[in-house]
């Protein structure tokens, strides 16, 4: 990770999260869905490899469900 950036995980905003999916073809190795269709992310900070795929799906989520949380360095 680069010194200017801090560690993020990716989070889900569950009551705005419509379950569309498209998050899970922008960020396969970050999201998988639960049985009813809706999103479950990894908790675990993101690499520079994984931030591009998250900023991808939170892009282009329609209900702007997804997010980015700061972590304690």
């Amino acid at each position: 990770m680069a010194a200017n950036q801090h560690p993020v995980r990716l989070r889900v905003d569950p009551v705005a999260c419509d379950g569309i999916g498209i998050c899970t073809h922008l960020a396969p190795t970050l999201i998988t869905v639960d049985s009813w269709g809706f999103p479950i992310v990894a908790g675990h900070p993101l690499s520079k490899r994984d931030r591009k795929s998250a900023d991808a799906a939170i892009a282009a989520c329609p209900r702007r469900a997804l997010f980015l949380d700061d972590l304690p360095n």
